[in-house]
C-alpha cells in the first residue's frame, strides 16, 4: 500500500451497542463511515466491561491475556504494547493524546512511558478541549473516550428511549472533534476510527448476552476501502494489528488480533 496514514484517530463510545448505533440517527458518524468500513456488529471481548476491552483495543489481546485493571495496570515489559507506544517508538518524534472521561485508560491502560498529553474531564468539556488542542497542533497519535452513553445505559437502561437519544446528542460531539480534524487539515491524512468497546442488557454489562458483546466498529482513511459494511466478524482485539498494518508498522509477536484483507483497498 503506497498510500499510508500520516495520523491516527480513536474516537471510543463507551457503552454504545451496535444495533442502538444503527437505529439512532446520528449524521456525524454516518458522514465519516459513508466513506470507510463499519459493521454494527463487531465483537466484545469478554468480560464485556471498559477495562477488559478499552484494553482489548489498545493492547491487540484478549482480556484474559492483558489482564489489566486498577490493581494490576499494563506493564511496561509485556508481549503485546499498546498501539500507540509502538508507533511512537517506531517514530519517537510523533505526538501522542489521549483525551478520556474515563480516567483509568490514562492511568492503567495506556502506558506511562508514553510521551503523551492526557487529559480527563467530563464528556462535554473533554469535547471542547479537545477541539482546541487538535486545531492548535493535531497530535499524530489521537485517543479519546466519552463516557455518557454508557451513563446513560446504567442510569436508563440499553437500548431504552433516553439510551438512544444520548447517542444522538454523543454524535453531536463526536462531529466537534471531526470538525476539529478537518479544520486542521489532517483529515484526508488520518485513519480515523469510531468504536464502542461493549454494549449493555438491562442497567449493566459484562456479560456474554449478545447485546453485551455487539459493538459499533469503523475506521476510514488512507489505504482503507470505501463504503463497506462488513459482513464477517471483527473483534475489538484486531483494532490495535489493522492499524499498524496500516502505518506498515511490524506487528508484535505477542498481539492476538486478525488483520481482515476487506477492511483494505484492493
Amino acid at each position: 500500500m503506497s498510500n499510508r496514514p500520516k495520523r491516527v484517530f480513536v474516537i471510543g463510545i463507551d457503552g454504545a451497542m451496535g444495533p442502538a448505533v444503527k437505529l439512532a440517527k446520528t449524521p456525524n458518524i454516518d458522514a465519516v463511515i459513508e466513506h470507510g468500513v463499519f459493521t454494527y456488529f463487531a465483537q466484545a471481548v469478554v468480560p464485556s466491561a471498559s477495562f477488559q476491552n478499552w484494553g482489548a483495543l489498545l493492547h491487540g489481546v484478549e482480556a484474559t491475556s492483558h489482564q489489566i485493571s486498577d490493581a494490576n495496570p499494563i506493564q511496561e515489559e509485556v508481549p503485546f504494547p499498546s498501539f500507540l507506544k509502538i508507533l511512537q517508538q517506531a517514530q519517537p518524534n510523533r505526538t501522542c493524546a489521549a483525551f478520556s472521561c474515563w480516567n483509568p485508560i490514562n492511568q492503567y491502560i495506556i502506558e506511562q512511558s508514553i510521551d503523551c498529553h492526557r487529559v480527563s474531564q467530563p464528556d462535554s468539556e473533554l469535547v471542547q478541549t479537545a477541539a482546541s488542542y487538535i486545531r492548535q497542533s493535531p497530535p499524530d497519535l489521537f485517543f479519546m473516550q466519552l463516557d455518557d452513553i454508557d451513563a446513560a445505559g446504567h442510569r436508563e437502561g440499553y437500548g431504552s428511549e433516553k439510551y438512544l437519544q444520548q447517542i444522538e446528542k454523543t454524535d453531536g460531539e463526536v462531529g466537534v472533534v471531526i470538525q476539529a480534524i478537518q479544520d486542521a487539515d489532517v483529515y484526508s491524512e488520518s485513519l480515523i476510527l469510531i468504536i464502542s468497546d461493549h454494549g449493555g442488557f438491562g442497567t449493566g454489562h459484562g456479560g456474554n448476552e449478545p447485546e453485551c458483546l455487539e459493538i459499533f466498529w469503523s475506521i476510514r482513511g488512507p489505504s482503507i476501502a470505501r463504503g463497506i459494511e462488513l459482513d464477517q466478524p471483527i473483534s475489538i482485539k484486531d483494532t490495535a494489528s489493522i492499524i499498524l498494518h496500516a502505518f506498515d508498522t511490524p506487528i508484535p509477536k505477542g498481539y492476538e488480533g486478525q488483520i481482515s484483507a476487506r477492511v483494505f483497498e484492493n
